[in-house]
């Protein structure tokens, strides 16, 4: 039978406590630690084995802080409950052992818990002295919660110096003193700077351009907060001027007090780019917009006369030249059209007149116009018996739905079908246009609703058109807040499917 062990036993492992304190101080992460602390505890209370098991805040549980730790143990989840809520370590029945759980407790938080296998010893723990024990538990826990602290704050270090990394701004910090004390790659880049400047003054290692917009900025950053933000050219060594927007804010502890500034430098280069081309491109439409009105108008008084000398004509082969005047005029006004839609479009100023009506007359009211005629085509209209009323423009929808139609029979110059389908869709109405003609190449068809774009190909060489009526028909349909899409095989046909949501409010 086993003697019970008294104080006066434990005594010889009081140098334990001494000698794991100059362990902890040795060690540098948190499974030396618990290594550490097992092989202490074990020594001082006489049991063969324990283990330490970290909790990990987010999710509530707690894992081995050793790898290699027995997975004989682990107690559950109530065991650990209630041996955080009891006084004193519970000793509770586990898989044929009876196991002590300690809680780790440092700056009033749980950093996890000590699991003693008792075996041998567990009638004796009740009456056990564990003023040693606790010594040990409280060094364990307070060296385990500095190493997760010090582990977190390299982790946010680690994480801030990647965010200032992958920024494209370029970033420097000045202290209070006026000295560098942080910089980016991309700042680096942008002022031709070195990591050997962090420590020295920014007078020095600054260009003197931004050291002068730094001097005017640095009054109002501490006096507001922050500056606005100032463009700059900055003469690089090479010779070249780079646009830079330079912008300061206050830099501050978590008690307000100031610790310097932060500055951050922009690069405009692409900005002004931007900027050029978008100028560039207003001015094009622009120039667009005027050449189409002022070819519109000669064009108009040409129509015009060349109708009233038809009439008056009186041998056929004046006739036939003023009908080629006639139709040549039509097209080019119908181009001039086109390209003042196109203009409007770029610009923002197609505008939608949308009102209640039904869909199908779109398309009811423009099979009579002349250029849908053909002897060698038909027209079928499949429309759906539950066609609702919705938000259309109607004389939009109208251009729309001629272009197709005409696309349709231009394309199957063989002849053939062309099929107008309407029907609802879940939330949608939806409009296809199917015709029998020659197709589109699958190449073709990602760049079919590009500006002028055209099928370049021996079977659409003679068909003619500008390559502008389906952007039109794009925007139209997009601005109703649809979609529009092709679907084609050569020589088998295309359709040209429109996708509308059924919404019943209009604009006022």
């Amino acid at each position: 039978m086993k003697r019970k062990r008294s104080q006066s036993d434990l005594e010889p492992f009081a140098s334990n406590v001494s000698e794991f304190g100059r362990l902890l101080f040795l060690a540098q992460s948190p499974p030396e630690i618990a290594r550490s602390l097992c092989a202490a505890v074990c020594r001082t209370m006489g049991v063969r084995r324990c283990a330490v098991y970290l909790r990990e805040p987010k999710l509530g549980t707690f894992a081995p802080a050793v790898p290699e730790s027995d997975p004989g143990l682990v107690p559950e989840k109530e065991v650990v409950e209630f041996a955080l809520r009891a006084n004193h370590p519970p000793v509770l029945p586990h898989h044929g052992v009876f196991l002590a759980v300690f809680p780790l407790r440092a700056q009033e938080t749980i950093v996890g818990i000590l699991s003693v296998d008792l075996t041998g010893i567990a009638e004796e723990f009740p009456k056990m002295n564990l003023d040693l024990v606790t010594a040990l538990l409280d060094q364990g826990a307070a060296a385990l919660w500095s190493a997760e602290t010090v582990r977190r704050a390299r982790q946010e270090s680690l994480l801030m110096r990647n965010i200032l990394e992958s920024i494209t701004n370029g970033i420097v910090t000045i202290d209070n003193a006026g000295r560098v004390t942080r910089l980016n790659r991309n700042a680096m880049a942008m002022l031709e700077l070195s990591p050997e400047c962090v420590g020295r003054a920014a007078s020095e290692v600054l260009p003197r351009d931004i050291v002068c917009a730094l001097e005017e900025m640095r009054q109002e950053t501490s006096e507001v907060g922050t500056a606005l933000e100032r463009i700059l050219m900055h003469k690089a060594s090479q010779g070249s001027e780079l646009p830079l927007a330079v912008s300061t804010s206050l830099l501050s502890d978590e008690h307000y007090h100031p610790l310097g500034m932060i500055v951050i430098f922009r690069d405009m280069t692409a900005t002004r780019e931007l900027d050029r081309l978008r100028r560039l491109d207003q001015m094009k439409s622009q120039f667009l917009a005027n050449v189409s009105h002022e070819l519109k108008t000669p064009l108009t008084s040409i129509k015009a006369y060349t109708e009233a000398l038809t009439d008056s004509a009186q041998d056929s082969q004046t006739r036939e030249f003023l009908r080629v005047i006639q139709e040549e005029s039509d097209r080019l006004l119908a181009l001039i059209n086109n390209l003042l839609h196109v203009s409007q479009i770029h610009s923002g100023r197609l505008k939608m007149n949308l009102q209640i009506c039904d869909p199908r007359a779109c398309i009811l009211d423009i099979l009579g116009i002349s250029k849908l005629q053909s002897d060698r085509h038909q027209i079928v209209t499949e429309f759906s018996p539950h066609i609702p009323r919705l938000a259309l423009d109607i004389e939009r929808m109208k251009e729309v739905m001629a272009n197709l139609l005409s696309n349709a029979i231009k394309y199957s110059p063989s002849g053939g079908t062309v099929w107008v389908r309407m029907r609802p869709e879940e939330k949608n109405l939806r409009i296809e246009v199917q015709d029998q003609g020659i197709g589109i190449p699958p190449e073709h068809l990602p760049n079919l609703f590009q500006p002028f774009y055209r099928v370049d190909s021996s079977t659409t060489s003679e068909i003619p058109g500008t390559g502008l009526g389906l952007v039109i028909a794009e925007a139209i349909v997009s601005d109703h807040g649809g979609r529009i899409w092709v679907d084609s095989e050569p020589g088998k046909g295309s359709t040209f499917s429109i996708l509308l949501p059924m919404r019943e409010t209009r604009n006022e």
